[in-house]
């Protein structure tokens, strides 16, 4: 049994939840809702649409995906349903990247079903000027989305301590969506001994950068003008924070977090 299988046995039994429904109709409602909405505006673009749709994604994404992972190995550790599959002939490895990949299948179907769907009204509706790069944007997008499922599966193997789990989830999202530009300036303030005048180094622009989400609109900065994505654009910005690095980035987010899990997984099930 591989991971594949477990993959496709957490799409099965996703299919016949009703919380994949209710993701699928809160998500298209979500993205064609702003479509239409958009519609509007009388001197509306697509490029617009799609900079209004990067706000809507950034905002929902890391709440559905770490809210789809979190639970994921811990519940099937409560009820039991653990031991069996480990029963199998498959490693705990397996059955860690088989569940994020199930998840993060379950999180993006009904993700990008919506975008799309919303994509085509918005080309039919203001155009296709800018419509050629919509690909990308749902590739960077599926990348955002599968980083905070892969660290929410990654947390769950962690510790057998639902409080733990529960704290986790909710500190990531504060520090990784919320807090994390404004603890990078107060080290940078710090270390310069409270001096603004001295300005942002270049590496900072890096930490910046290894946000998820400055990451994702770096990324999407590559085919559309993301006003939030301009420092690190332009003349004079270092190439250590160029569209592949926002690229490497988000793979590690969805990299790291699984082998970090993995190992604590592979220890058993000892309460930590």
């Amino acid at each position: 049994m591989s991971w594949r299988t477990v993959a496709r046995k957490d799409i099965h039994d996703a299919r016949r939840s009703r919380t994949l429904w209710l993701l699928l109709g809160l998500l298209s409602i979500l993205f064609g809702g702003y479509a239409v909405a958009y519609a509007t505006v009388d001197d509306g673009t697509f490029a617009g649409f799609v900079t209004g749709s990067i706000g809507l994604v950034d905002g929902v994404l890391p709440i559905f995906g770490l809210l789809l992972g979190y639970r994921s190995i811990s519940d099937d550790r409560t009820d039991g349903s653990l031991l069996l599959s480990l029963s199998l002939p498959q490693s705990r490895r397996e059955l860690l990247v088989g569940t994020a990949v199930g998840r993060t299948v379950t999180l993006l179907g009904p993700t990008l079903f919506g975008l799309s769907i919303a994509g085509l009204y918005a080309a039919l509706r203001y155009g296709k000027a800018g419509a050629i790069a919509y690909p990308w944007f749902l590739f960077a997008t599926a990348l955002y989305g599968a980083s905070f499922v892969a660290i929410a599966v990654a947390l769950s193997a962690s510790t057998t301590t639902d409080r733990r789990i529960t704290y986790g989830a909710v500190g990531g999202y504060l520090l990784l969506v919320v807090l994390w530009r404004t603890l990078t300036s107060i080290a940078v303030t710090v270390l310069h001994r409270f001096d603004t005048s001295l300005g942002l180094p270049d590496w900072v622009l890096f930490l910046q950068l290894v946000e998820p989400g400055e990451a994702y609109v770096r990324l999407l900065s590559v085919g559309f003008e993301v006003e939030r994505a301009n420092r690190y654009v332009g003349n004079g910005t270092p190439a250590f924070v160029d569209w592949w690095a926002a690229l490497a980035v988000l793979v590690a987010w969805i990299a790291v977090p699984l082998l970090v899990g993995s190992r604590q997984f592979e220890r058993g099930d000892t309460d930590r």
